[in-house]
């Protein structure tokens, strides 16, 4: 080997190691040629973090207001004065020297709360007492798309019951179906699962409506809803086992 391949080899770097100088000097070179694409990037992350923080914290703000809103307001909800409760008043006593809101406005302003879900439901509520039906019925759809179980269940309910009172049984057996199966407490879901067969009854799906009398003998065999199944079951004409 010649004097000249002799000091190539010598400052030649194996095949497959970087010396740790040469990383720095990769990296920098990285930088120098992507630095405004970089900053946009970083700049970009912190305006992410910044907005999921102030979301967090309008949420949480909206939460506080909206729970605040709807005790003030659902005295008037229980005591039967419905009006009231939907639409506020002003003649209705501050709190605080702050106006007592409505149901509608609670729902309006805080709807993706849990507040403002369970507002959704005692407007629906009202106008049914109300026998406002239809709206009742708009309402009771809002507080089907809730995340807590017993709001969904008493949207579905309610929706269920709108849609009997209007001699639509399929699509009330279906709600009342749907409201079953989110009831733990059996004698509710047995209510419910009831309430399913008469409606698919009414709508002459006999199939369908044996399927539920037959599937509460199956959860209870005794009761008030043991015996109204076996009444149904005979009125269809089915067999009882």
């Amino acid at each position: 080997m010649s004097n000249l391949q002799e000091e190539l080899g010598n400052k030649t770097t194996p095949v497959g190691k970087v010396p740790a100088k040469g990383f720095a000097g990769i990296i920098n070179n990285f930088v120098q040629k992507n630095s405004k694409v970089i900053i946009i990037v970083a700049i970009a992350v912190i305006v992410a973090v910044g907005l999921i923080f102030l979301i967090m914290s309008n949420n949480a703000k909206n939460e506080v207001n909206a729970s605040k809103a709807l005790a003030r307001i659902e005295q008037y909800y229980t005591k039967g004065e419905y009006e009231n409760a939907l639409n506020g008043n002003d003649t209705l006593p501050t709190v605080r020297g702050e106006k007592v809101i409505g149901l509608l406005q609670i729902v309006s302003e805080y709807g993706s709360t849990s507040a403002g879900e369970r507002a959704a439901l005692y407007a629906a509520d009202a106008y049914f007492n109300l026998e406002k039906y239809d709206d009742a019925k708009i309402y009771y759809e809002k507080a089907v798309k809730s995340n807590i179980d017993v709001v969904r269940v008493g949207g579905l309910a309610g929706v269920a019951a709108c849609e009997e009172l209007s001699s639509r049984y399929k699509e009330a057996a279906e709600s009342y179906s749907k409201a079953a199966k989110l009831i733990p407490e059996e004698e509710q879901r047995l209510r419910y699962m009831y309430f399913a067969g008469l409606c698919n009854e009414k709508a002459g799906n006999k199939d369908k409506a044996l399927e539920s009398y037959k599937d509460i003998l199956n959860l209870n065999k005794y009761g008030e809803f043991n015996n109204l199944a076996k009444a149904g079951i005979v009125r269809l004409g089915g067999e009882i086992e």
